[in-house]
């Protein structure tokens, strides 16, 4: 029986009490310290004076426990279970359990620990009981730490080897410091009164660990996290076994640009692992991404795209045999899009199937010419929309206070085919092992395509029997790639079996790249010169001198972009001025939305459309060129913008429905490259590919999705663009004296250092400023293009007002590409490129393709 906690005292004051009541025997009491009788003091404890009556019983009591033969420290250890009896007995403990359990005793022991000064007093303070309670605090509060670390260490341990994706992204900064308050709430005060001060519970705000929902950091660490710090670093020294939190920050320091030397000082501090161990770790997430990836790849649909990367190797010490280079090789990346369907294993014989009766019907121009009149229709309600949404995008206008914000006809059109976003549509990608290997002829290609095998587990017999009978892989790559694809699988026709003759393979051309010849096109069409109205007078009010000469390198077509729509807007801000007969965009906000709608039809119809530019064309000798080139440059804008805004928001329908003006532009522009790759597209979409294929083409080849949202779609090559910018990045966190056989180990890692880094920056909300560069404005831009284009009248029809260059004459692509399709050869020498023999056989082993020579020999 637990007699402290069973029994409440209901007896008045106890035994002293009950000693008191028995006195009057006749005993002689001794004389105590100021000289006064126990009689007189008994005297004094009967007749109490108001002053003296706490000090006398006290002195009563001192007496009684002198005169059984002990002292105050005796009293209190038998009353204290000093020994078994006391320990045991009912009455003892009934006593005790009061007295522990009073509220006063709190104050007891601080005026134990730092005794109350006299009034008016000026000697010293007594010292009373600081250094035995300070000893026996240290003694308690030692061990109720020890306890409570202890109940932590599951928290803060991690396996020896596991640098894993979702080992190293475990740790979680809020739901660890849940659990520290939790579990070791002594260790949390603590830290929290040495961290925190009692004068900024008051004053400091931003940083208060009472509040739950706290920023634990903005510009730097909150409460929260240096308390987590410091437990870690505790469990650290006491064990490397306690190392979740220093492995991610390991991980995440090396690859961020931590040089050697800062490393290891974190390392002797306690915050991370050391550089030997982050170094090892390495080739231990490479392998485990990779293994990853090979299950993964069994259980989903994917594709894979490559692209060459120049890297420059640095060596601390030039030798004859040791040297720095500019190495040429090769990334590549596989990507999974979990919520896809794999194609059934017979697609592959029905596509072969498909492409054999599609060879001998290829698309021709009267195809392509219905195709584009169809796809003219279906895509002028998103011309209209975009001209709409420049209007309702201008500051001047003030969206927010419209009194029609809210009708339906403000709203986009609806996509014809859009991706699904959500988490459940997240697109994986990993990095294969980097190669030294270009893709700069026919047998690097074939070098390349037997090396992503290979790193993917899929390079042996049984596998490549597999993948050439049942299997259909779509290889996204630039122009240059799927060139070579397209020709490699042409050279091999006639091998021995499906695998050998890359009938597996379906080589896409990305849609970054196609973009870009788009933006270059453009750029060649509209340049003009300084005195005209064309790119290259914006270029001139914008001072964007680098602008002046086409570029397929570095940031031009990105600062190319941003021109192209600021001059869009300037032009399709002074029309909505013209059309809507007003001085000021404020003024159409009197407009309903049903008026505005028609108004920018009005636009595309008269200002940006085929039939408005054949008009001013057929006016000849009073034709007005200046007008002429704006209605062209109108429309080519609005079909880009479309397209760029389809591909942002993953309307995979609209994308296909841009395919055909692409032919014609492509064709006026003398662009044979970019017009092979559009006229497979389209001869695949509508003669060679089954259902099934194009839905795959569709919907897992063209765009990819890393985050989930609907507006962060981008093509497949613009993210193998990423990886390759991060596989630079990495490498020159690595310093000198890096080879190929290194770069290989590494690059399938960066999946899992890329998810560390999110997640640390995400934990510690180092995001703060975002990660993108913030845009600056542009309206000062669009500003001056559009008084340039007001002061010269571009849009007021005068009769033979010609530019002052020839160059300043705009040429209609897409007419001429029409013209070109319907009366050159440009289709015809297409076709005779792709019509080649094509072997039928299977043969999987060397007997068999022996056999099958011998065969042949003897048919000869």
């Amino acid at each position: 029986m637990d007699v402290d906690g069973d029994f409440a005292d209901d007896e008045g004051d106890g035994v002293v009490e009950g000693a008191l009541q028995g006195e009057g025997h006749g005993l002689g009491l001794p004389e105590r310290r100021d000289g006064r009788s126990t009689n007189t003091s008994r005297q004094s404890a009967r007749i109490p004076s108001n002053d003296d009556s706490i000090r006398s019983k006290v002195n009563t009591i001192l007496d009684v426990i002198q005169l059984q033969g002990m002292d105050l420290i005796s009293f209190l250890d038998a009353l204290s279970w000093g020994d078994e009896a006391c320990s045991s007995d009912v009455n003892i403990g009934r006593k005790r359990s009061t007295f522990l359990k009073d509220p006063r005793l709190h104050n007891i022991l601080t005026r134990w620990a730092k005794p109350p000064r006299k009034k008016d007093s000026h000697r010293k303070r007594a010292e009373g009981a600081q250094d035995t309670m300070r000893l026996f605090v240290q003694d308690q509060l030692m061990g109720t730490l020890e306890n409570e670390l202890s109940t932590l260490k599951t928290l803060f341990s991690s396996d020896k080897d596991d640098v894993s994706e979702a080992g190293l992204t475990s740790a979680r900064v809020q739901e660890s410091v849940d659990e520290i308050c939790t579990k070791a709430p002594t260790l949390w005060c603590l830290i929290r009164r040495l961290c925190y001060s009692t004068k900024q519970e008051v004053t400091n705000s931003h940083k208060n660990p009472s509040v739950v929902s706290i920023q634990l950091v903005t510009i730097y660490m909150g409460f929260n996290s240096i308390v987590l710090v410091i437990v870690a670093l505790a469990l650290y020294s006491r064990s490397h076994h306690y190392n979740r939190f220093q492995k991610m920050f390991a991980i995440y320091f090396k690859f961020c640009g931590l040089t050697a030397r800062g490393f290891d000082v974190l390392h002797a501090l306690g915050l991370t692992m050391s550089h030997r161990w982050a170094c090892k770790a390495v080739g231990t997430m490479s392998k485990s991404a990779m293994d990853e990836v090979t299950q993964l790849i069994k259980l989903f649909a994917w594709l894979l795209s490559y692209d060459n990367i120049n890297i420059p190797f640095r060596v601390f010490s030039q030798r004859l045999d040791n040297q720095g280079e500019f190495g040429n090789g090769t990334a590549a990346t596989v990507y999974i899009k979990r919520s896809a369907k794999r194609l059934p294993e017979s697609e592959n014989e029905s596509l072969r199937k498909q492409r054999a009766g599609g060879l001998g019907n290829p698309i021709d121009a009267p195809f392509i010419m219905k195709l584009a009149l169809k796809d003219q229709g279906i895509t002028r309600p998103f011309l209209v929309y975009h001209v709409l949404r420049i209007l309702l995008e201008t500051p001047d206008f003030d969206l927010g206070s419209y009194p029609g914000r809210e009708s339906t006809l403000l709203r986009p059109p609806t996509p014809l085919n859009q991706l699904p976003c959500g988490p459940r549509h997240i697109t994986l990608q990993y990095l294969l092992g980097t190669v030294d290997t270009p893709e700069a002829s026919y047998e690097d290609n074939s070098q390349l395509i037997q090396e992503w095998l290979k790193q993917l587990e899929l390079n042996s017999p049984e596998k490549q029997q597999e993948i050439g009978l049942n299997h259909i892989l779509p290889w996204i790559g630039d122009q240059l790639t799927t060139d070579r694809l397209r020709n490699l699988a042409k050279f091999r026709a006639e091998d021995c079996n499906s695998f050998e003759r890359l009938e597996w393979m379906i080589p896409v051309a990305g849609l970054l790249h196609l973009m870009m010849a788009y933006g270059n096109s453009l750029h060649k069409q509209y340049l003009g010169t300084g005195k005209g109205r064309g790119l290259s007078q914006a270029f001139d009010l914008l001072n964007r001198k680098n602008l002046g000469t086409s570029s397929t390198k570095g940031p031009f077509y990105h600062d190319l972009k941003e021109v192209l729509y600021v001059v869009a807007e300037a032009h399709i801000r002074e029309l909505w001025l013209l059309v809507g007969g007003t001085t000021e965009l404020t003024q159409l906000r009197t407009r309903t939305p049903r008026e505005l709608v028609e108004l920018a039809s009005k636009i595309v119809s008269d200002y940006a459309s085929g039939r408005a530019l054949d008009t001013e064309l057929k006016k000849k000798k009073h034709r007005d060129y200046f007008l002429c080139n704006a209605i062209s440059w109108n429309r080519d804008i609005l079909m880009y913008i479309t397209l760029d805004q389809a591909i942002k928001y993953g309307d995979v329908g609209l994308v296909e429905c841009s395919l055909s003006s692409l032919a014609f532009r492509f064709v006026g522009g003398k662009n044979g490259k970019y017009t092979v790759e559009v006229l497979e597209l389209l001869q695949g979409l509508h003669r060679e590919w089954t259902p099934a294929v194009k839905d795959l083409i569709r919907e897992q080849c063209w765009l990819v999705n890393f985050t989930g949202k609907p507006t962060d779609f981008l093509p497949i090559d613009m993210a193998q663009e990423h990886n390759i910018k991060d596989i630079k990045v990495t490498h020159r966190s690595e310093g000198p004296n890096v080879d190929w056989d290194y770069l290989k180990k590494l690059h399938p890692a960066i999946h899992t250092i890329r998810a560390v880094t999110t997640h640390v920056n995400t934990e510690f909300k180092t995001l703060a400023r975002g990660k993108k560069h913030t845009i600056p404005r542009r309206e000062f831009d669009i500003q001056t293009l559009q008084n340039s284009y007001q002061a010269s009248n571009i849009y007021t029809y005068t009769p033979k007002r010609k530019p002052a260059s020839k160059d300043d004459r705009v040429k209609d692509l897409l007419k001429i590409g029409a013209e070109k399709l319907l009366k050159t050869k440009v289709l015809e020498r297409w076709v005779d490129h792709r019509s080649f023999l094509r072997s039928e056989d299977q043969l999987w082993s060397e007997s068999e393709s022996i056999s099958s020579e011998s065969e042949g020999e003897g048919r000869e």
